[in-house]
């Protein structure tokens, strides 16, 4: 089953949480249809741009290990002057209890 990764440029605010959650739930059905019918597994990269809080960025973060839990991996990362920095968020299964990152 060949991998496929997906960026998905976005900004994180204080007002857009609600609408990210049901970005993250569109993106899980749609992916999960695709993949299914296609015999593929996509990785979703959600590429981060602004400054990222980091309250924030663990309160969406939560929310998409809500959200994807094993569904597929999810890779975080941000978009800065310096170019693309890997935020150690990689979600691809249920989340640990000590926060740890999980990596397929």
């Amino acid at each position: 089953m060949p991998d496929l990764v997906v960026e998905c440029p976005v900004r994180l605010t204080e007002s857009n949480r609600d609408e990210l959650r049901l970005l993250y739930a569109d993106l899980r059905d749609h992916y999960a249809r695709r993949d299914a019918r296609d015999g593929t597994r996509t990785t979703l990269h959600f590429v981060w741009s602004g400054v990222l809080d980091p309250e924030l960025f663990g309160a969406t973060y939560a929310d998409q290990r809500h959200v994807f839990a094993a569904s597929r991996p999810i890779l975080n990362s941000a978009r800065d002057a310096g170019g693309l920095q890997e935020t150690n968020r990689w979600l691809s299964g249920s989340a640990q209890p000590n926060g740890a990152s999980l990596r397929t």
